[in-house]
């Protein structure tokens, strides 16, 4: 029974993990550092073309944002998921 409770304490955080997904902007999006900061206050823009990780979703008080990363390392938090195509 004890290497049952290990093997899914390893196994289980694994299957719940969301793998990112690498995306191209279609245009310059503005991205804040905090989920609940304001619609009109950009922490620092994604330039269009640019390659990115969007990842896990959350809701804030200003509405659904998406996670996001450059490959330069930046992260936050973005509304307009949709201004991405995939990129393989």
């Amino acid at each position: 029974m004890n290497k049952l409770f290990c093997l899914l304490s390893v196994l289980l955080p694994g299957a719940c993990y969301r793998r990112e997904i690498k995306v191209q902007a279609v245009r310059d999006i503005p991205v804040c550092r905090d989920s609940n900061a304001a619609y009109s206050r950009a922490d620092f823009i994604v330039p269009k073309n640019s390659i990115c990780y969007l990842g896990r979703k959350a809701y804030g008080k200003a509405g659904r944002f998406a996670a996001i990363r450059r490959t330069d390392g930046l992260e936050g938090w973005m509304i307009e998921d949709s201004l991405f195509r995939s990129v393989k």
